[in-house]
């Protein structure tokens, strides 16, 4: 007996120090293929047909349009006229370029942090790490992998500065990208070592040392690609539950 599809309706949210809101549908549906493609499961170039999408969610064509728009304006789907969307597939041009503008941001993020961040807020990083660590101990992949990218997101945030955080968070998923298509094997893309060394130079206030460790720490994730190619087919209604 094939298993009943998930109704996508709207789903709650908790909000800090609020009652929990409703998230509309298209909305819990975005983050769902947001972190099948940012954690690998859908590797980059792979079509996203409307139609199977439709099916898979069990919801209309015009919700996943939209969807599919709102990744697109985030850099993880390419959207052709005529052709439909596909997951984006970074160039080996376009690969270099991001991890260029991650070493400049990157810094001047860290500039910023060791002006604004306080004692607790570094605790609560260095508590992400360790989860982060947890992870890679038990083989949790997945898990790994979105610590990994939040832990630069988060690091973002405490910049103070808004825009740099915006734009850190998008170069963080388009690099996941870029790992899921160019990645060696048995490559480990992302510290938690290296993440703590950031860390421990910032408890310190020493700019120099956490510019230094971030510099290193991105050229490393950049040494773990090999900028080869590999895909495959992806059974939509298998990955997220539709009735089979």
């Amino acid at each position: 007996m094939g298993k009943m599809a998930k109704t996508w309706a709207a789903e709650p949210a908790i909000v800090a120090g609020g009652p929990a809101r409703p998230v509309r549908a298209d909305e819990a549906i975005r983050r769902e293929l947001w972190a099948a493609i940012i954690d690998h499961r859908i590797p980059p170039g792979t079509p996203l047909p409307e139609d199977a999408l439709s099916s898979s969610f069990g919801v209309s064509r015009t919700i996943i349009r939209k969807v599919l728009q709102r990744l697109n304006h985030e850099r993880l789907v390419d959207i052709v006229p005529n052709k439909g969307a596909t997951v984006a597939k970074p160039s080996n041009e376009e690969a270099r370029q991001v991890f260029d503008a991650r070493r400049a941001i990157e810094r001047a993020v860290i500039e910023r942090v060791i002006e604004h961040v306080r004692d607790p807020d570094i605790d609560a990083l260095a508590a992400l790490v360790a989860d982060e660590k947890t992870a890679f101990d038990v083989g949790d992949k997945r898990r790994r992998l979105t610590l990994s990218g939040e832990f630069h997101s988060r690091l973002a945030l405490l910049s103070g500065n808004e825009v740099l955080a915006s734009i850190v968070t998008e170069l963080v998923s388009r690099t996941s990208l870029i790992i899921a298509l160019y990645e060696l094997p048995g490559a480990v893309p992302c510290s938690h070592g290296e993440h703590l060394e950031i860390i421990d130079a910032i408890r310190r206030r020493d700019a120099r040392k956490a510019i230094q460790y971030m510099d290193h720490h991105l050229q490393h994730i950049e040494a773990q690609i090999d900028l080869s190619d590999s895909s495959f087919a992806v059974d939509f209604a298998k990955l997220f539950g539709a009735a089979g």
